[in-house]
C-alpha cells in the first residue's frame, strides 16, 4: 500500500460553493464525469462516472461545508473495487475564497501515479468550474488521451494521457 496521496489547491470561490461542487449532481459533472449519482449523507451513495470509468463508494462524513469523507473504487476492478480506498476533502476558508485539500487513503501502489495525475487533472477543472468558469469539454473524455479502462481496473503503473 503507497502512502496517502495528498494535495491542495486554492480555489477564489467561498467555501459554501466550492462543498457544492463535492455534493451536487449537476455541479459536480462540470469538472469531473458524466453522470453522478451522489446523496451527500453518512452511507449515502457516490456513483460517478468518469470518461468511462465508474468509480463506487459511499459518503462517510459529511460536515457542510468543511469536510466530506468518501470511499472510492472502481466497479468490476480487481486492484481497486468499489469502497477499497478513501478520499477526504477539507475546505477552509482564505481571504481569498477556499483551500481545498485532498487526500486519497489506501490506495495500491500500482494505482498512485494513476490518481495522482487524474487528481491534478480534475481539480484544475474543479478551480474553473467553482469561480464560475466554464471548464470545458474534458479532453480525457477522447478515448484517445486516456489509457484503456482495465488499466484503472486491473493494476495501471502508468498514466500516459493521465485519467482515473
Amino acid at each position: 500500500m503507497a502512502d496517502p496521496y495528498s494535495t491542495e489547491i486554492n480555489i477564489d470561490a467561498p467555501v459554501e460553493d466550492v462543498f457544492r461542487h463535492l455534493t451536487d449532481p449537476a455541479h459536480m459533472i462540470r469538472w469531473m464525469g458524466q453522470h453522478a449519482t451522489l446523496d451527500p449523507s453518512p452511507g449515502g451513495t457516490f456513483h460517478l462516472d468518469v470518461n468511462g470509468v465508474p468509480v463506487r463508494g459511499h459518503y462517510r462524513i459529511v460536515e457542510p461545508p468543511h469536510r466530506i469523507v468518501v470511499t472510492w473504487g472502481v466497479a468490476g476492478s480487481t486492484d481497486l473495487p468499489p469502497g477499497a480506498t478513501e478520499v477526504e476533502f477539507t475546505l477552509d476558508a482564505t481571504p481569498t475564497g477556499t483551500r481545498l485539500r485532498l487526500e486519497h487513503r489506501n490506495l495500491p501502489d500500482s494505482q498512485t501515479s494513476v490518481h495522482a495525475s487524474g487528481w491534478n487533472h480534475f481539480l484544475a477543472r474543479l478551480h474553473h468550474a467553482a469561480t464560475g468558469h466554464d471548464p470545458g469539454p474534458d479532453p480525457w473524455q477522447q478515448r484517445a488521451a486516456r489509457p484503456p479502462l482495465d488499466r484503472v481496473r486491473n493494476g495501471a503503473t502508468t498514466a500516459p494521457g493521465g485519467t482515473l
